[in-house]
């Protein structure tokens, strides 16, 4: 199973948003990140790269991160 975590781009390194990452839904102004338990996490921002080597997504420029 290759589950994902996700990574905010911040000036001072990265930092972990969510991990278990199963589902990635993008829409126009949003990122969701849906992790194996069905938990989502909506995120406002871009994403900017996906490694699939390495399980690992990164976003940034986020307005706000719900749950």
């Amino acid at each position: 199973m290759c589950l994902s975590a996700v990574y905010e781009h911040r000036p001072e390194g990265e930092s972990l948003l969510c991990r278990n990452i199963a589902n990635v839904r993008i829409q126009a102004d949003k990122l969701t990140f849906i992790d194996i338990m069905g938990i989502q996490t909506d995120y406002k921002g871009r994403l900017c790269s996906l490694d699939l080597m390495e399980n690992k997504i990164i976003v940034s420029n986020a307005g706000n991160v719900t749950e």
